[in-house]
């Protein structure tokens, strides 16, 4: 796999890119682009059961859009590749994708790291949706996401006003699920993904698929799309393997089958 714009790597059972965009990691068309792939790259191969996503360097995990694009968009140059589509698939993808925020994030690079599954935050790190001090509104799913992870309330404050969030802040408001000192936040993350890539596959997709359709829907749906899940995962193998190895006292070893 070879981007122009992500470093990647591989763990046992995980795969990580970090976004390379310097000064700022900005989510430009190439950025946008190299992410796609890299999703469609991780659906295909059965040895990725798990992605971190994070950025280069230690200040920014993103800035957000690509102002400059955005420019040109508005001059009538059409995007290729759209924030939403990415992200959007980030969302419902099957596998479990985690932030690595090891620094700030902001506008769209924000948009981004709620996209995801789990966050781990640097505990210097801030994240915000900065867009109205521009005089313009968060344009890739922040309106939508930051309500349904903090409420109502705190969203609307957060995005009125532009004024960023801080780490503390982030994992009481429950936007992240663990605050480290930023030099940890990479191995952190590699960790809950090797964790996460032993899992069974089938059972972690359904989980994904359950809750993230369940939450547009009524309680009584998301039931009837849990049992449906339900279905699926108990005519796996994995669910035999599942108990058969703890009855056997030993570690289950899940085929995503």
């Amino acid at each position: 796999m070879e981007y122009n714009k992500l470093l990647v790597e591989k763990g046992r059972g995980y795969a990580v890119a970090a976004i390379n965009n310097p000064p700022a990691n900005a989510l430009g068309q190439e950025v946008l682009s190299d992410l796609n792939r890299f999703l469609d790259d991780c659906a295909k191969d059965d040895g990725v059961r798990a992605i971190v996503i994070t950025g280069s360097g230690e200040k920014l995990f993103s800035g957000g859009a690509d102002i400059k694009e955005f420019a040109s968009f508005q001059s009538g140059d059409a995007p290729k590749i759209s924030g939403h589509d990415v992200f959007l698939k980030i969302e419902n993808y099957p596998k479990p994708i985690i932030a690595a925020l090891q620094g700030s994030a902001f506008g769209g690079g924000n948009e981004l790291a709620m996209s995801c599954h789990l966050r781990i935050m640097s505990e210097a790190a801030k994240v915000g949706l900065p867009e109205v001090k521009l005089g313009i509104i968060p344009g890739w799913g922040g309106t939508q996401r930051l309500p349904r992870l903090i409420g109502k309330t705190r969203a609307l404050l957060a995005m009125l006003t532009g004024d960023p969030i801080s780490a503390q802040e982030a994992l009481k408001f429950g936007l992240v699920n663990m605050v480290v000192p930023a030099d940890a936040v990479l191995n952190e993350s590699k960790a809950l993904a090797a964790r996460l890539a032993k899992g069974a596959p089938v059972a972690i997709r359904e989980i994904l698929k359950a809750v993230n359709m369940g939450l547009n829907t009524t309680i009584e749906e998301g039931i009837k799309i849990e049992q449906s899940g339900s279905a699926v995962v108990f005519a796996s193998e994995d669910a035999k393997e599942g108990p058969m190895a703890f009855f056997q006292k030993r570690e289950p070893q899940f085929k995503g089958k």
